[in-house]
């Protein structure tokens, strides 16, 4: 299995295994660091008056203030090669109220997305929870036939790419109204993004997703 195929998981992870928290935030600065972990300030983006950017967090999660990743590089540990980074997109877990990211997770600029992976992420891409993302593995076989739970994504010579090809940048994996999984292509013009409040905490499932 060549490198550019291992670049795929971290979208693998964000589109159809669960973590724990998915926020934007800036590295403000670096914090206490132990003799296995890194740590990071962060403050939580506002993009808009009276709105952060915490897409997916447990109920009664604790304010996000830090993050942690692990020192060693050969733990994916991640390591801010600047005084700060902004607008950063990051997958991780939480434990005991801390979020633990690591470069293995993803971890990348918002402003580098498309505008429809934007929008998956802050509302859409919550619609395919029940479905998966299979990659085409054999490019040089005939791709193997998805169940109803399943998409199965192709990238050109088996050039497996986080940013590269329609469906990664341009779809989302989410059920059709026959119950089958499939590709669909995120209408960016003409979605009307959700106006009501999210329901009150202590009637939320496990996980929320916030806008």
């Amino acid at each position: 299995m060549g490198p550019a195929f291992l670049l795929a998981f971290p979208l693998l992870l964000a589109l159809s295994t669960p973590c724990d928290a998915f926020i934007i935030g800036n590295i403000l600065e670096h914090g206490k660091d132990t003799a296995l972990k890194r740590s990071y300030r962060i403050n939580i983006t506002q993009v808009r008056p009276n709105i952060t950017q915490i897409l997916k967090i447990p109920k009664k999660t604790p304010p996000i203030t830090s993050v942690y990743t692990p020192k060693d590089w050969g733990s994916c540990g991640y390591e801010v090669r600047t005084s700060q980074q902004s607008q950063l997109l990051i997958a991780g877990y939480l434990r005991k109220g801390a979020l633990y990211f690591t470069r293995c997770h993803m971890v990348y600029f918002w402003y580098r997305l498309t505008d429809e992976q934007r929008l998956g992420f802050q509302e859409l891409y919550k619609n395919g929870c029940k479905c998966q993302i299979q990659p085409c593995l054999l490019c040089w076989r005939h791709c193997p036939q998805p169940d109803r739970r399943e998409c199965v994504w192709r990238q050109k010579d088996c050039n497996y790419r986080i940013w590269n090809g329609d469906q990664s940048l341009y779809s989302m994996c989410a059920p059709r109204p026959d119950g089958h999984c499939g590709w669909t292509r995120i209408d960016i013009l003409n979605y009307h993004r959700e106006t009501t409040p999210p329901p009150p905490r202590q009637t939320t499932p496990e996980m929320l997703y916030i806008m």
